[in-house]
């Protein structure tokens, strides 16, 4: 069996291959169509909607060798929807992310510097999920053949991703203030600008990988090539 054969019959066994997601089917137009998408969203809907139809690029940051997940709108009992539940693959298992999503027009920090209203809820959001995961671990856990969710090895401390606001609109004075609360949240804070960054920062790294520079074609790597996280 080859690589190919492999990687197919990976795929066939995969429980969550309906929200499997290849991160290198990209190109160069995907900038442009992202920036687009962005700068004419006025709500969260919008956004969640986009990325819904393009789960590629919500998984930019993300390293796992073994594959990439999106589920969007995750039903965690009767009490909570998640926006988007992430998932890479290791060599030692999976590794989720919760991602809450607010508007791109939204403000991240009030103008004295604290979190504002929609940055409060969004954390509020994903540490209700947390609490609810916690009790219902292994139901959460649990194949979805076997009457679980089948969120292969997720827990009640699963990393977070916050988008909210665009970059234009932060102030510089909040930067520590960020980083402090991302350390103690585990949760990461980002504006939809971070999308974009790792987006270009895929595609140069793609570019590494190539024997042509970058144009508008897409590229798609064997397996074997993978790449660090982006930060």
């Amino acid at each position: 069996m080859n690589a190919e054969e492999a990687l197919a019959e990976a795929r066939r066994n995969d429980p969550l291959n309906e929200f499997f997601v290849w991160w290198d089917r990209i190109s160069q137009d995907d900038v442009a169509t992202l920036e687009s998408a962005l700068d004419g969203a006025s709500r969260e809907e919008d956004i969640q909607q986009f990325l819904q139809a393009n789960p590629k690029f919500l998984i930019q940051h993300l390293g796992g060798g073994h594959g990439r997940w999106v589920i969007p709108k995750q039903k965690l009992g009767a009490e909570h929807v998640t926006d988007f539940l992430v998932a890479e693959k290791h060599s030692f298992g999976y590794e989720w992310q919760a991602v809450e999503l607010e508007s791109p027009l939204k403000p991240m920090f009030n103008k004295n510097g604290d979190p504002s209203q929609h940055l409060n809820h969004a954390i509020r959001q994903i540490q209700d999920w947390r609490s609810w995961l916690l009790a219902n671990q292994n139901y959460a856990a649990r194949l979805r053949t076997e009457s679980g969710l089948g969120l292969t090895s997720i827990n009640g401390n699963v990393p977070g991703l916050i988008l909210i606001g665009r970059r234009a609109s932060l102030h510089e004075g909040t930067v520590e203030r960020r980083r402090q609360m991302v350390h103690d949240l585990n949760i990461r804070i980002h504006t939809y600008d971070y999308l974009l960054e790792s987006l270009k920062g895929r595609l140069k790294g793609l570019a590494v990988w190539s024997s042509e520079p970058i144009a508008n074609e897409t590229y798609e790597l064997p397996p074997k090539f993978r790449l660090p996280r982006v930060t």
